[in-house]
């Protein structure tokens, strides 16, 4: 197979997208060539049988017409070089790109794990001869040509490390922003330090506008050192910002399935959601009700007040989850094979 991936970032520094250079690795120990046509070029090291084209806007390039023409140009002058291509989340690349690949003869499949069915998405699906998700909550499990993959987790980085383990620290990973609901952990917070001196790390890129809002609203817990805003880390440093916590928690609303749960949990770090898609993986005890902050704060009590046996057992069992459902390993055998 020669592949062609087009996604958002090939930078292992992105605080968001770290992870992708490590499919890109995975995904080309099954291909005999690999393009990579991505928005932003970063750090990265890959096998040689791999090349990244930018569309350039980590050389401040933000004009999507220029954008546009790059990518047309790209997937022109490679046309000899492929015969499939995968899209990462983004159905403008299948939009833009789609007419040309099916002309071509190009089999194409497209990665969407959003719940969201929008215009672009109806027109990447119909252009698409495969779709993948993990979520099933996710829009492709509405289309017979869709099949759900492991989430793929680097489960060699996302270990148990060798730091210190702070029950009573809190965890959450990701974009600080209110389709998050940081705002329901932190009154959860607050209700758990009437009776408990839990604390919380934020880490992630922060929407300006959100985060001030968070800083007023809490500024009691902000002063006093409970919240820390730690911002956006690298993928090589969260594993041990997982493991350093007690617990993680994630409120994305119902249908979501971060990646962030499933790493926090591959780090031996229990993890608490509010979305079902998490059922087949999460104890229900350990699910909170969305939008519910009150049953957040109980649902965090009860973890952090757990004896440290049956809290270790939880934590060897999580980990064995991810890695017999969703390691990186598992997702590159299946979904180069569903493209194939």
């Amino acid at each position: 197979m020669k592949l062609l991936i087009t996604t958002q970032a090939v930078d292992t520094e992105d605080p968001i997208l770290g992870f992708f250079v490590r499919w890109i690795e995975e995904f080309s120990k099954h291909a005999e060539h690999v393009d990579v046509i991505c928005l932003k070029e970063g750090k990265y090291h890959l096998p040689t049988n791999v090349r990244v084209h930018s569309l350039g806007k980590e050389r401040g390039t933000s004009n999507r017409l220029v954008y546009a023409l790059r990518f047309y140009r790209f997937i022109w002058r490679l046309r000899r070089n492929y015969d499939t291509v995968f899209v990462h989340m983004n159905p403008e690349y299948v939009v833009l790109g789609g007419p040309f690949w099916r002309l071509t003869g190009k089999r194409i499949g497209f990665w969407y794990n959003h719940p969201h069915v929008g215009a672009r998405f109806r027109i990447a699906e119909r252009l698409s001869h495969l779709l993948f998700f993990t979520s099933p909550y996710a829009a492709p499990v509405l289309f017979p040509k869709a099949k759900r993959m492991p989430a793929g987790i680097d489960t060699e980085l996302f270990k148990p490390q060798p730091v210190s383990h702070d029950r009573q620290l809190v965890y959450i990973q990701g974009r600080i922003t209110h389709s998050k609901r940081i705002h329901l952990a932190l009154e959860a917070l607050r209700t758990l330090r009437k009776t408990i001196p839990a604390r919380l790390m934020l880490v992630g890129p922060e929407d300006f506008a959100y985060g001030e809002y968070l800083r007023k609203r809490f500024v009691d817990l902000v002063n006093s050192g409970a919240v820390v805003f730690a911002g956006p880390k690298s993928n090589a440093e969260t594993p041990a910002l997982y493991a350093a916590a007690g617990v993680s928690v994630n409120l994305a609303a119902a249908g979501h399935f971060d990646k962030s749960v499933l790493e926090s949990m591959a780090c031996g770090t229990p993890a608490i959601v509010s979305s079902p898609a998490f059922a087949d993986l999460i104890p229900n005890e350990w699910i909170a009700k969305e939008n519910d902050f009150p049953d957040l704060a109980a649902v965090l009590r009860r973890l952090i007040a757990l004896p440290e046996t049956e809290y270790y057992k939880l934590t060897e069992e999580l980990r064995k989850r991810v890695i017999a459902k969703h390691s990186l390993a598992q997702l590159g055998e299946q979904l180069i094979h569903a493209l194939q």
